[in-house]
Parts: C-alpha cells; sequence; structure tokens
C-alpha cells in the first residue's frame, strides 16, 4: 500500500439519502479541496483545520451540489493524514460527481477498509481496535454494537496490556537469573513468579470462557419455541416479534413446520424459530413437522419450553419438560396467566416464568430470562469486554497455553520458563498488530467496505 497517495471514497451507503459523505484522505487533502470546493460569503482560500464549511462544490462543467466541507490536519484525524469529508445531498448521482471530481483533482480510489488501514498503519489504533471498527459497522443488534464499540475504543486491547505488563515483570527477573548467574541478583523466587503467571493465567482464562457470551452478540442466538399443540407457541412468536408472522388459530396443530425470523431480544441479535406441537398422535405430516421441531431444539443455543396453564398436565407436556432438559440452556414458561391456573406444575421441575402472550403480561421478565441465558453460557457481565471474534479466541488460547507451559517449567529451569513467557509476548503482538503478515491483514480489510 503506498500511503503517500491521496485516495477518495463515498463513505455513506449506496442508494437515496438526505446526506452522503465523500471522504478524502492523504498529502493532496487540502490542495484537492481548493480545487472543487467554493466557500460561502468571505471566507478566504485558507481554510481552517477542523472547522465547517458551507459552499459550493465544482467541477470542469460547472456547479455539482451545495456542500458542508471539513478539513482535519495531520495528525489529528482518521487516518492521522491531512483529510477531508464533504456531505452533500445524498442522491446517487450527486455522490458520483463529486467523487468524479476529488479523483480528477488528483485522488484515486480507496480500497475497502483502507481508510482504517491507514489509521493502523499509522498507529492511531491497534489491529483489534480497526476489527471492532468493522464489527460495529455490521451489527445487528444493541448488544453486538455495545461489544463491537467496546472493542473499537480499546477495551479488549486494555484487558491484553494488563497480561503483557504481567509477563514483562516475570521476565525480567527470569532474564536477570539467566544473564547475570553469579551476580547476586534479589531476583523473585520461582513460588512469587509462578504466582504472578496465574494471574495472568486467570485473566486470559476469563477472556477465553468470555467467548461463549460474545458469539451470541456478534452472530446471534437461536432460540426455539416446544410445546404440546395449542399452547400458544405461534401466539408468543407473533407477540416477541410484534407482528403477524405466525397463523394463529383455535385449531390444534396449526403449525406443521418450523418457522424462522430474525428480530431482536434483550438487546441481542435471535433467530426465532416456531416449532410444530409435540402431539401424542400425530398424522404423517405432523409427525415430520415434530421430528423438525425436536432437530431445531437440539441445535438451537436456547429453548423456550411452553406450557397451556390453563389446561391440566398431560404426558405430551411431560414429553415437551423431557426435550426441553436436554437443551443447552432452556426456559419453561406457562402460558395464558390471564386465564384460571389449572396446571400442576410438578414439584420436581425447575421454576418457570408465567406470561399471558394475549394480555402482553410478563413478556418482559422472559425477556430478562433471555438475556440471562446468553450471560449464563459465558458467565461473564455483558458490559464487560467480551471476546467475539475467533482470531482473538484462537490468540489468547495459545498465550493461555504458554502461560501454562511457563509456570509448568518453572521448576525445570528458567531459560524453559523464559522460552514460554516470549512466545506469550509474541502472540499478544499477533494480536495487537505489533507483528502482523499482509495475509493476515488482507483478511481482516477485505471484510470493510470502501469508504471506511
Amino acid at each position: 500500500m503506498k500511503l503517500n497517495d491521496t485516495i477518495a471514497a463515498i463513505a455513506t451507503p449506496a442508494g437515496e439519502g438526505g446526506i452522503g459523505v465523500i471522504r478524502v484522505s492523504g498529502p493532496a487533502s487540502v490542495e484537492i479541496i481548493r480545487q472543487i470546493f467554493r466557500p460561502a460569503g468571505k471566507t478566504k482560500a485558507k481554510l481552517e483545520s477542523h472547522r465547517l464549511y458551507y459552499g459550493k462544490l465544482i467541477d470542469g462543467a460547472g456547479e455539482i451540489d451545495e456542500v458542508c466541507v471539513t478539513l482535519m490536519k495531520a495528525p489529528r484525524s482518521y487516518t492521522r493524514q491531512d483529510s477531508a469529508e464533504i456531505s452533500c445531498h445524498g442522491s446517487p448521482a450527486v455522490l458520483r460527481r463529486a467523487l468524479k471530481a476529488a479523483l480528477a483533482s488528483g485522488a484515486r480510489m480507496a480500497e475497502p477498509g483502507e481508510f482504517t488501514k491507514r489509521a493502523f498503519l499509522n498507529g492511531r489504533i491497534d489491529l483489534s481496535q480497526a476489527e471492532g471498527v468493522i464489527d460495529l459497522i455490521k451489527a445487528r443488534s444493541e448488544g453486538a454494537a455495545n461489544a463491537a464499540f467496546n472493542l473499537m475504543r480499546g477495551g479488549l486491547s486494555s484487558r491484553i496490556e494488563a497480561v503483557k505488563s504481567k509477563l514483562l515483570h516475570q521476565l525480567t527477573h527470569l532474564e536477570a537469573s539467566i544473564d547475570f548467574p553469579d551476580e547476586a541478583l534479589e531476583t523473585a523466587p520461582d513460588k512469587t513468579l509462578a504466582s504472578g503467571m496465574g494471574e495472568a493465567l486467570k485473566k486470559m482464562e476469563w477472556l477465553i470462557k468470555s467467548y461463549e457470551t460474545g458469539k451470541f452478540l456478534k452472530h446471534g442466538m437461536g432460540l426455539v419455541i416446544i410445546g404440546k399443540p395449542n399452547v400458544g407457541k405461534s401466539s408468543l412468536l407473533n407477540g416477541l416479534l410484534e407482528e403477524d408472522r405466525a397463523i394463529v388459530t383455535h385449531h390444534p396443530g396449526t403449525t406443521r413446520d418450523t418457522i424462522r425470523a430474525e428480530t431482536e431480544l434483550a438487546g441481542l441479535p435471535v433467530e426465532l424459530i416456531d416449532t410444530a406441537g409435540l402431539s401424542d398422535a400425530p398424522d404423517e405430516v405432523e409427525a415430520i413437522g415434530i421430528e423438525r421441531a425436536i432437530q431445531a431444539a437440539e441445535a438451537a443455543d436456547v429453548v423456550i419450553g411452553l406450557f397451556d396453564g390453563s389446561r391440566e398436565w398431560e404426558k405430551a407436556d411431560e414429553r415437551v419438560l423431557d426435550r426441553l432438559k436436554k437443551a443447552r440452556a432452556w426456559i419453561a414458561v406457562i402460558n395464558k396467566s390471564d386465564l384460571p391456573e389449572k396446571l400442576e406444575w410438578p414439584a420436581s421441575a425447575p421454576a418457570c416464568v408465567r406470561i399471558s402472550v394475549k394480555a402482553r403480561e410478563g413478556l418482559e421478565e422472559l425477556l430478562g430470562e433471555i438475556r440471562n441465558s446468553a450471560k449464563s453460557a459465558g458467565d461473564v457481565s455483558l458490559e464487560e469486554p467480551l471476546v467475539t471474534r475467533t482470531r482473538h479466541l484462537e490468540i489468547f488460547r495459545r498465550i493461555a497455553e504458554d502461560i501454562k507451559r511457563a509456570r509448568e517449567d518453572l521448576p525445570l529451569g528458567r531459560e524453559l520458563s523464559a522460552a514460554s513467557v516470549w512466545d506469550a509476548l509474541e502472540e499478544i503482538k499477533r494480536f495487537t498488530g505489533e507483528s502482523y503478515t499482509e495475509e493476515i491483514l488482507s483478511v481482516i480489510f477485505d471484510e470493510f467496505c470502501i469508504g471506511k
């Protein structure tokens, strides 16, 4: 990549919009703006950094649009280069012509993610923060956006920096013992070093464990609703979606197949799946639907078992409860709390949530349980920095293994232990991007859109 090139791109999504933005970055940014922008009023040609200017955007054929322009002089910009942003009307035709004007004045078309790549290469952000940028752009829920923003602002980097600091402290004592064996240096005893390594290992194990929650935030949770016929599964699906997605009737067995819909629940991206009722004597079509319901429950991250509180306990309910207990995580829900309760909930069964889909009662409590299911998967707070990327997970696992080995090798010799600590520090460099290959950068920045 030629960092001395000046690049330009449309930074806003394709299609019509109230505002569209052209982004420019590189040494020639100021000169390009001078060529294609005419400030309104008495503003002189010398434009100051970090001020917004109103005027006309022009090219060789004349005026393009009324625009607002912001110049950002290096290093106080996203890329740490001279940069500019042109805000114009969001017409695709206007944006294309504005971009052509910038390209004709000395810029070249930016590659996908090149602005963020320059921010990384110029030291403004580390590699994990760059990954946080693309995760934030692609976030499908409030929870995913929060996790991505935490990554982008360096929340995960600060956790790793604390581990790095701890390991460097241990390494100082190890290397001193190795380099000056005959000197009377006061280095920490093995027990103290092992304790410090143990603290670093706990931090890594916490991060590794957080991936179970982080993957829900980024990739979404598979949430399946099971129950016997006519307990309100389709009504619950519609209630959670706040739209009539599934057909609801008073006749049992209306749903014969799985119905899938994506939504956001409790800040989490969720694929919500309604299933055929688990009946005692299904016909051929119902039997196929039941088999698919069982398969969906087996593959789900969380299963909601729905029971009808207005009907007495039946063998079909027992079958649903047994299926529920085989799930990775599950929530028992008794529906129709607005009617007199006839269902005797088994004393041996766990606590359940009582709701009325029809009266929209208890749904907030159910959403809280769904959120708790995601939290309990990793046993971590959703407000903490979470691991959401497999690249980070793999690196953190290797760091943890290196620290374990360093601690185990300590009784065998400080040289062996130091070698493993060095290995862990090299993995940390791969995480932050202090050590990288062009292949790794290509994999990461190819995810980006042009203009970011």
